[in-house]
């Protein structure tokens, strides 16, 4: 995708979640479950084996259903956040109409997150699966970091950039 990508990924990952996993008085449950949005949209979602430098990624191919390829070997929490982030890369390009792919690959490149198309899936996938208005209200009601952790089913990594990230704490 050329260009500034100017939609701002936590509004689209809230308007993502109140098109499939809200309820209707805009109740949010967590853990929020990107298998069930996938599904809500017509997503196949497939996990298996894949090199050890790859999460998953995202395919669309003409005429055929947007498929999500999700690395088996990596722990349930890094499974959801992958999935979470390839979401992020479908809802980017959803009216698009044409074909697309995305990898994500891990390693020093990702880590830097320098490349802004993966940035915003990153930033979608925290906020789908980790919501801020969830995280804010648990914790301004003492809820422990381990608690709304735990409840949310995200990794120590993801729930640790998601709090520096919120300004809840310091890097």
């Amino acid at each position: 995708m050329g260009g500034a990508i100017v939609k701002d990924p936590f509004q689209e990952a809230i308007r993502a979640r109140l098109e499939t996993v809200s309820s209707s008085d805009g109740h949010l449950t967590v853990p929020v479950k990107p298998e069930e949005i996938a599904e809500q949209f017509g997503l196949a979602v497939v996990r298996t084996p894949l090199e050890n430098n790859v999460g998953g990624f995202i395919l669309k191919k003409h005429g055929e259903a947007v498929r999500i390829y999700v690395n088996s070997n990596d722990s349930q929490e890094r499974q959801r956040f992958t999935l979470a982030h390839e979401i992020g890369h479908y809802w980017l390009h959803r009216d698009d109409g044409g074909e697309f792919g995305y990898v994500e690959y891990r390693g020093e490149l990702s880590t830097r997150g320098t490349d802004p198309v993966e940035r915003w899936a990153n930033s979608f996938a925290a906020e789908l699966i980790m919501p801020a208005r969830y995280i804010r209200m648990a914790w301004a009601g003492g809820g422990s970091l381990d608690g709304i952790q735990e409840r949310l089913g995200v990794s120590d990594a993801a729930f640790g950039h998601r709090l520096v990230n919120l300004g809840l704490i310091g890097r």
